[in-house]
């Protein structure tokens, strides 16, 4: 199915960027709330691998060539870091290393389950083409 914005299935693509609008609001909302119900806090770590490779994956399936899956990874990366010095700034918490730790690696493992099992190939990738 093609995703490019003249083809038929153009409307998944624009379900797919709602979803991916509502997900990053959420994840910022949340990320930035005072008060933290126990379910979150008990589920923290959980929470932080969900919230950011979801992320990934969405934004990066949204992606038309390589770069832009590289790019958009280390978007998310430095949103987390954000966030992550926001909460510091705004509570006085001390900045929680561990949580960007997770945030990374998270973000890591999407990209490489992307790479994985995508197939892609992108114009300019001739290396990637098969001989015709």
């Amino acid at each position: 199915m093609s995703l490019r914005p003249d083809s038929p299935a153009a409307f998944p693509r624009a379900l797919l960027r709602i979803v991916v609008t509502v997900w990053i609001t959420l994840l910022i909302v949340g990320s930035l709330q005072p008060a933290r119900p126990g379910i979150v806090t008990g589920h923290h770590r959980l929470l932080h691998w969900v919230a950011f490779a979801g992320a990934a994956l969405l934004l990066i399936s949204l992606s038309e060539t390589r770069r832009q899956e590289i790019l958009r990874a280390i978007i998310v990366f430095f949103m987390g870091v954000s966030l992550e010095v926001l909460q510091h700034l705004i509570y006085r918490n001390p900045l929680e290393w561990r949580d960007i730790g997770d945030d990374g690696v998270a973000i890591l493992a999407a990209f490489a389950l992307c790479l994985t099992v995508s197939r892609r190939t992108y114009a300019h990738d001739t290396s990637e083409q098969l001989p015709e």
